[in-house]
């Protein structure tokens, strides 16, 4: 049975969706990237997110250790730590920008 919680929000992301089809949606850019990433906040295991990297466990641990990635986090409901997707694919990006770039003379 659904929370009244989730009522709401199933009903609010209808009608946006709507206003968004009929184009009387009102909006921002901002606004529209911050719901988007809201939404779409996505939790994977460790062996989905071995899987979306296209590493092993132990590479991942590798990658934790160092600090190129963040330590997974407790998330009620799971035994497991889990990873969100957008985090990571900001993480990545953020690692980009921050790495400086080997330019040739």
């Amino acid at each position: 049975m659904k929370s009244t919680l989730m009522k709401m929000l199933s009903r609010q992301l209808r009608e946006t969706a709507d206003k968004i089809d009929s184009g009387s949606c009102e909006l921002t850019q901002d606004e529209a990237m911050d719901l988007f990433s809201v939404i779409s906040h996505e939790s994977m295991s460790k062996a989905q997110v071995c899987k979306y990297l296209n590493i092993s466990i132990g590479g991942l641990g590798h990658l934790v250790r160092t600090g190129i990635i963040p330590k997974g986090r407790k998330v009620l409901g799971y035994t497991e730590l889990r990873w969100y997707k957008d985090e990571l694919d900001n993480y990545f990006r953020w690692k980009k920008k921050e790495k400086p770039e080997s330019g040739r003379s």
